[in-house]
């Protein structure tokens, strides 16, 4: 039977200590799976004007389109 914990480490310069005294026991495999916090892109509302442009397209239709669930 294989039981898995997941912890979250609060301090980074301790990382390295807790890992390595993780290894020192012989029941316990030692996945190190850091992740780094991706940030957002801000996005430029206004770089998306025009993007309805030259297309004859309206609300109403946009509606029908998103709610017909028969095709």
């Amino acid at each position: 039977m294989k039981n898995q914990i997941i912890l979250n480490i609060k301090d980074e310069s301790k990382l390295s200590m807790f890992l390595e005294w993780l290894n020192q026991f012989d029941f316990v495999d030692v996945y190190n799976k850091t992740e780094k916090k991706k940030k957002a892109k801000k996005h430029n509302f206004f770089a998306s004007a025009g993007l309805w442009e030259n297309r004859n397209i309206n609300a109403d239709d946009l509606r029908k389109k998103a709610w017909d669930r028969n095709k």
